[in-house]
């Protein structure tokens, strides 16, 4: 296997507290940044609001669309370049809150042909076509809201679970603390950056979700071989030896998917999946972070609160 790093000897356990501080600081900042934003920046299959799809005759940007839709009184709009790989030509994705959401069918094609009506005035020779519209009640986007955040409740139940019964109590109670940590974490960043939680930026939460838990499970069972084949070693050593024979995967892994995101993020600015990558990214570098700093100190910690079988003994 491809190593970066060979023989490292880095004091998790010492640095644990170091961990902490950080995660714990990075928490109450996200919490304060939520208060003041008045809650996480939810799009419109949480909130409610319109999509529009349109296609163009002629070469189209942003910047067009944005002016046109200006003059029509909406300026707090998303608009998002959707490109065709078999075909190299691109449409756009139109997304209009809840306060421009027309309930009636008949409202909201109206409201697509205004859109076009002023394109078509404001360029002239310019062919729109419509390829879709999307209207999301304000009362399902709450009761999706809801859905959601059962199904990560249930999702971190049945991770604790599992993990009690492949590994041990505490190291699942450690991976659903660190979980919950990167999924919050991230949620405060993208707040900040402005990103809108749609159903793709919930997609790329349940990934990393999913990326966190494995690399915390990798962790964990390396942890746990050595606990039960270096009997006189105290678990502060096996923590620190399990996480660093595994650290080389641990970046190599962490990195392959890193660059990949950050590429999207580069070259796909302005695109519907820009959202994902970027959640990918951030969450990558958090999970990356918490698997080392989060799960195993929180092992030690509540080793001291509920020993294990043999220490008792």
């Amino acid at each position: 296997m491809l190593q970066i790093l060979k023989e490292t000897h880095i004091p998790f356990s010492r640095l644990r507290y170091i961990g902490f501080i950080a995660s714990g600081a990075l928490i109450v900042l996200t919490l304060i940044l939520l208060i003041v934003k008045g809650g996480p920046n939810y799009g419109i299959d949480f909130k409610g609001g319109s999509k529009i799809g349109l296609s163009f005759s002629d070469p189209m940007t942003t910047e067009k669309i944005r002016s046109a839709l200006a003059e029509l009184g909406e300026t707090d709009v998303k608009i998002f370049r959707i490109q065709d790989v078999s075909t190299g030509t691109s449409s756009f994705q139109i997304q209009t809150p809840p306060k421009t959401l027309l309930i009636e069918k008949d409202e909201q094609k109206s409201f697509s042909l205004r859109v076009i009506d002023k394109l078509e005035t404001k360029y002239p020779g310019l062919e729109v076509t419509l390829t879709g519209e999307e209207t999301v009640s304000a009362a399902f986007g709450k009761e999706l809201q809801w859905d959601a955040i059962l199904a990560l409740l249930l999702g971190l139940a049945l991770i604790l679970i599992y993990i009690w019964i492949r590994i041990d109590f505490r190291f699942g109670v450690g991976t659903v603390v660190a979980v919950f940590h990167d999924v919050w974490i991230t949620l405060g960043i993208i707040t900040l950056a402005g990103i809108r939680i749609d159903i793709t930026v919930i997609a790329a939460l349940l990934t990393i979700i999913g990326y966190s838990v494995n690399d915390s499970i990798v962790i964990s069972k390396r942890i746990q071989e050595l606990i039960k084949t270096r009997r006189g070693a105290t678990l502060t050593d096996n923590i620190d030896s399990g996480i660093n024979m595994t650290i080389s995967r641990t970046i190599v892994t962490s990195l392959t998917t890193l660059f990949v995101a950050l590429a999207v993020v580069i070259f796909a600015s302005g695109t519907a999946i820009f959202p994902f990558a970027l959640t990918m990214a951030i969450g990558v570098v958090i999970g990356t972070y918490s698997s080392s700093f989060i799960v195993a100190p929180i092992v030690i910690e509540l080793e001291k609160i509920l020993p294990s079988r043999k220490r008792r003994t």
